[in-house]
């Protein structure tokens, strides 16, 4: 990985990923993509990953389960849930599992980019909190 802002992204729809890849064109991006629960999982163990975009359903499970992952082991990654089945209950559970943020398929660019913003000042945050905290 380069310098820039460190990507996820967990898709198995060829149209997410090229949205995806299409809005991050000329910014400042690392993305790696994953196809399945478990190639994602394997990103995870071996790239600091910033962000993840991750649709709900793939060919080996749902989104939850590498929440939960990424929550359980105590990573701070932004956690980006794209949902596909324009269920709106499914909004709620993403939120209520510890996504940031939940975006609706067809996926819209200025969706992304304020994801992106959202990662980036969160990002930010973090570092400034790391920062004041007495040696």
């Amino acid at each position: 990985m380069d310098k820039g802002l460190p990507v996820l992204i967990v898709s198995c729809r060829p149209e997410n990923r090229k949205m995806l890849m299409r809005a991050f064109d000329g910014l400042p991006i690392d993305s790696y993509t994953a196809h399945t629960l478990e190639q994602a999982k394997e990103a995870l163990r071996s790239h600091p990953f910033s962000v993840v975009f991750c649709e709900e359903r793939l060919s080996d499970g749902f989104y939850r389960d590498l929440l939960m992952d990424v929550r359980s082991n105590q990573r701070d990654i932004r956690f980006v849930v794209m949902l596909c089945t324009g269920e709106w209950e499914g909004y709620a559970e993403a939120m209520r599992l510890g996504a940031q943020e939940v975006l609706r398929c067809p996926l819209l660019p200025t969706d992304i980019d304020l994801a992106l913003i959202h990662a980036i000042k969160n990002g930010s945050q973090n570092q400034r909190r790391m920062l004041a905290v007495p040696a």
